[in-house]
């Protein structure tokens, strides 16, 4: 070999193709490989979208059905837990951490309310547990970084700002809550903005129940189920499937927006990011109402932080707006409910909506508070480095096992 075939490198194609280019072997940065869909691709995965919200509110006409079937009574007993404002915290926290969707949580907590089992007070904190449940999702993420430790502190410090706000706002308004029920009081009057009464609520999703009520009707206890079961156990199996009909359609629909907003997600982060405070917080609403999943949206700004392309000061707008994109799905679930429940419905999704506005206000307005969320998220960062296993049994004991164990003791003794 001469000393000029020495100097020259030799091309070779790469392992992965498509993360390098042949005659120009440059790695694509992580944050811009994006896989492009074909029309009929895209077309089907609207297609299964759609379907999915089709599914869903046709799931929560049939466990309403199913609830007016069986009585209230015994369905509000599944509910008994949650009638303590602590207990009902950890319900919403357990709930979410174990099945990944605060939205099919809360979603499920607003169609109980619009059955008339639990009251708007009940569905408070369980709402709110769903708020602190969903953060474990972009923590658990964070681990994809483990072996580079200077990644994963920043990696675990931008999902510790998630947890750290919804953890810090409920610690601070669920007590007033209780107290005051300043949240009930305002959902009540904006509620009552939108349906005063009982015929206009009617008429509101009036429309869309004569729409699902025929495939209800088939389905439902008045319908095959009931041609398999007694009215009351076939009213009980409505419940059950409403519910299972309810997480698949969520997490279908969470799966297939999360490809199609892949490329828009990343613009809107790109573009955001640094320009102002209100136009980060109205992407990250976007991207979240667009991917049905604030978790997927946090995550998603894992690899920047990461990388050092952003910092926290301008991810926590996002991750703020994330938070208030995710009430999109209890909203439409409140607006499908018929009669005169409906207003309660409305009612609760609204608590959720305004405790994420209202907690994204105060930070955006008091500096300190925004300074408060940063350093921690930094300092928590930092601990996760010094210990892996600490760090995932600590996760794992705070949003799992502890709450597992404590409503264990309260059934036993309740």
């Amino acid at each position: 070999m001469t000393t000029e075939e020495m100097r020259t490198p030799r091309i070779q194609r790469p392992s992965f193709p498509g993360t390098h280019h042949y005659l120009s072997p440059r790695p694509i940065p992580q944050d811009r490989d994006v896989v492009a869909l074909s029309f009929p691709g895209a077309a089907v995965r609207w297609l299964a979208v759609v379907t999915s919200v089709i599914v869903m509110i046709t799931a929560i006409y049939l466990m309403i059905d199913g609830v007016y079937g069986v009585g209230s009574g015994m369905v509000s007993q599944l509910f008994d837990l949650a009638t303590h404002p602590f207990i009902g915290l950890l319900v919403g926290v357990l709930a979410t951490a174990a099945i990944q969707s605060s939205s099919t949580v809360t979603t499920l907590t607003v169609a109980a309310v619009g059955s008339g089992v639990v009251p708007v007070a009940v569905a408070v904190p369980v709402i709110l547990g769903a708020n602190i449940g969903t953060t474990i999702t972009a923590s658990i993420v964070a681990f994809s970084y483990l072996g580079q430790r200077g990644e994963f502190r920043r990696a675990y410090s931008a999902a510790s700002l998630h947890t750290g706000f919804n953890v810090l706002f409920v610690a601070l308004l669920l007590p007033l809550e209780l107290i005051f029920q300043p949240l009930q009081h305002l959902s009540g009057f904006l509620a009552g903005l939108t349906v005063s009464d009982s015929e206009t609520s009617t008429a509101t999703s009036g429309l869309l129940f004569s729409l699902f009520s025929p495939l209800v009707d088939a389905v439902g206890p008045q319908g095959l189920l009931g041609a398999f079961f007694e009215p009351r156990v076939a009213s009980a199996v409505a419940i059950v499937l409403g519910i299972v009909l309810v997480l698949l359609a969520v997490r279908t629909m969470s799966a297939q927006l999360r490809t199609l907003m892949a490329a828009t997600t990343r613009t809107l982060i790109k573009r955001s990011s640094g320009t102002s405070d209100l136009l980060s917080v109205t992407s990250g609403a976007l991207i979240t109402m667009g991917v049905q999943a604030s978790s997927v949206t946090v995550s998603s700004l894992l690899p920047f932080a990461a990388a050092k392309s952003m910092r926290l000061r301008e991810l926590l707008p996002i991750i703020l707006g994330a938070n208030i994109g995710t009430t999109f799905m209890s909203l439409v679930t409140a607006l499908a409910v018929p009669g005169w429940l409906g207003p309660f419905a409305l009612q609760a999704a609204l608590i959720h909506v305004l405790f994420n506005v209202i907690g994204t206000l105060l930070v955006l307005l008091i500096r300190p508070l925004r300074e408060l969320l940063i350093r921690a998220a930094q300092a928590g960062g930092r601990a996760a480095t010094h210990g892996y296993v600490a760090t995932g049994s600590l996760l794992a004991g705070f949003y799992l096992v502890i709450p597992a164990l404590i409503l264990l003791v309260y059934t036993t003794f309740n």
